[in-house]
């Protein structure tokens, strides 16, 4: 765990001046390929890589002190790993969903308006085609006839604040690797070298 953080760090400080935040929006949810949600779409070798899930903008100036999303992938590439941040318990039992509740509320320390709340460890298989990851909200969602994915407010546990995908909806693709950056919205399409020189 504390390599996961001194990597965070790290990627933060390094990479905050090349790229920018992608999603603009308040309460935004997405996975994205560097901590500060700049990169959601980039070619990779086959192989082990990381993935961030991300909220983003967040208007609770408390934090997040907990959150509800369902996460997938379709393509060549299984998530083999989800490690969740800080005092966190998941109590959901249907399989790429997450009812995370915490302890106390996560925050980001650095500039980003971001908070990372899950750190995905994914293989790829095939570079040939793409692998897109898709959010959407819970079977049990806590908002009632919410079909969003949500997060509770850091300040007060009675505020459940609903998060948009970055392209607002459950049936596109929030980031993509080795395929057409089009389908998501990206400043660019971002190859494996290139994000590896931003942290040289």
């Amino acid at each position: 765990m504390k390599k996961i953080a001194f990597a965070l760090l790290l990627t933060l400080l390094v990479a905050g001046n090349a790229f920018a935040q992608l999603d603009p929006d308040d309460d935004g949810i997405g996975v994205y390929f560097d901590p500060c949600a700049c990169v959601n779409c980039l070619e990779l070798p086959a192989g082990e890589h990381l993935g961030y899930l991300v909220i983003t903008h967040p208007t609770s100036e408390d934090g997040v002190l907990g959150w509800e999303a369902t996460v997938w992938n379709e393509g060549p590439g299984v998530v083999t790993e989800w490690e969740l941040l800080g005092d966190a318990i998941n109590v959901a039992t249907r399989e790429n969903e997450f009812i995370v509740g915490l302890g106390s509320p996560e925050i980001n320390p650095y500039t980003y308006p971001a908070v990372v709340v899950a750190v995905m460890h994914l293989f790829i298989f095939d570079e040939s085609a793409p692998v897109e990851f898709f959010i959407d909200g819970v079977y049990f969602n806590s908002i009632p006839g919410g079909e969003q994915p949500n997060y509770l407010d850091g300040a007060d546990y009675e505020i459940i604040k609903p998060l948009q995908q970055i392209q607002g909806s459950a049936d596109l693709p929030v980031a993509i690797i080795n395929g057409d950056c089009d389908g998501v919205v990206a400043t660019e399409n971002t190859t494996f070298d290139g994000l590896k020189a931003l942290y040289r």
